[in-house]
């Protein structure tokens, strides 16, 4: 019997740990779609977190514990971004891929450097089908 394999997944071991693996066609278009979604709402969501950072800054003084009045607001707001990042990581590669990533915790290092990866997978592959479609014109032309 002959097999056909069509599968062209990327799988990533998390810290080289077998159960955060991480598996994603980096030539999936509904991918793709969903990380410019994904894209799309973050500089949404940066513009929402620039407004409240401003509103923070603007704060003085201190709160009824004695710790600076910008401590609490700061704290929710990173909170917030985390949530967001989070879901939009769920929502792009699938439930439960956020908790894989980033274990029982987010910091934003980890999340650029996982959605840095990703996004080189993605150029290496767009990269790679625009030469074989610019090799297969010129050698079109070069037999003509």
């Amino acid at each position: 019997m002959e097999k056909l394999n069509l599968s062209k997944r990327v799988e990533i071991a998390i810290d080289g740990d077998p159960e955060r693996v991480i598996r994603f066609n980096h030539e999936d278009v509904h991918l793709r779609a969903r990380l410019f979604e994904f894209s799309r709402l973050a500089a949404q969501k940066e513009k929402e977190i620039q407004a409240k950072a401003a509103e923070i800054e603007a704060l003085s003084g201190e709160d009824e514990n004695g710790l600076p009045s910008q401590a609490a607001p700061t704290v929710a707001l990173m909170v917030e971004y985390a949530d967001f990042f989070m879901g939009q990581v769920d929502e792009v590669f699938g439930a439960g891929t956020a908790k894989k990533v980033f274990a029982d915790g987010f910091d934003f290092e980890s999340a650029t450097i996982f959605l840095q990866y990703v996004m080189e997978k993605l150029s290496g592959t767009s990269t790679q089908k625009i030469e074989q479609r610019l090799t297969k014109k010129s050698s079109k032309k070069a037999m003509e």
